[in-house]
């Protein structure tokens, strides 16, 4: 069982997803919550590839010397990572997100663009060196979430796992779109032994 961002699973198929998910049980119960300081912020950034090695140590560093806006910075991070999911909760049930919610989404991701640097190499947006602040990491998660809301009518669905005490979010990439679960090796397995017993 997961305790922390080091070891909870990736299921979500998309940074954004798994972000929201660094909570451990949305349905039944909630939590816990596995983001309890900037450090785990700044390791579940790095474990989906959001920031580098460097940048990941340059955010450690910056919150080491300014802990009132690393605290800050978790704050705006949990506030955001709760839009997002409410936003993504809206996509499972087919209806439509609340005006609110994307907004704030937006006007996060768009001051995010204004760090951003163009990559002629890559030909694409990226964070070079323009991380230079504990809240440039809530930035950098705008940024993931918006790309993933923008593309909606070009991918699949977002669908909300329903295993017990579970509902994590996720992309479902299955070939027939029928996924229910974040993860067919816990909450699938789970789900099958609990209805074998109750049977």
């Amino acid at each position: 069982m997961a305790k922390s961002v080091k070891d909870m699973r990736l299921s979500g198929g998309h940074p954004a997803l798994d972000f929201v998910n660094t909570v451990d049980s949305r349905r039944n119960r909630w939590g816990p919550d596995f983001l309890s300081d900037y450090g785990d912020l700044i390791t579940f950034s790095r474990r989906v590839d959001l920031v580098s090695d460097a940048q990941a140590a340059g955010l450690k560093q910056m919150a080491k010397e300014n802990p009132a806006a690393a605290a800050t910075a978790l704050e705006a991070s949990v506030e955001l990572r709760e839009c997002v999911y409410r936003v993504f909760l809206n996509e499972d049930a087919r209806g439509k997100p609340k005006m609110d919610d994307v907004a704030y989404i937006g006007a996060v991701a768009t001051a995010a663009r204004g760090r951003q640097v163009f990559a002629q190499r890559s030909a694409a947006w990226t964070w070079a060196h323009k991380i230079e602040t504990p809240a440039d990491l809530v930035h950098v998660l705008s940024s993931s979430a918006a790309e993933l809301l923008a593309t909606r009518s070009e991918r699949r669905q977002v669908k909300e796992c329903k295993g017990d005490n579970c509902g994590w979010l996720f992309l479902d990439k299955s070939k027939g779109g029928r996924r229910i679960w974040c993860s067919e090796e816990s909450c699938g397995v789970h789900s099958r032994v609990k209805k074998f017993r109750s049977s």
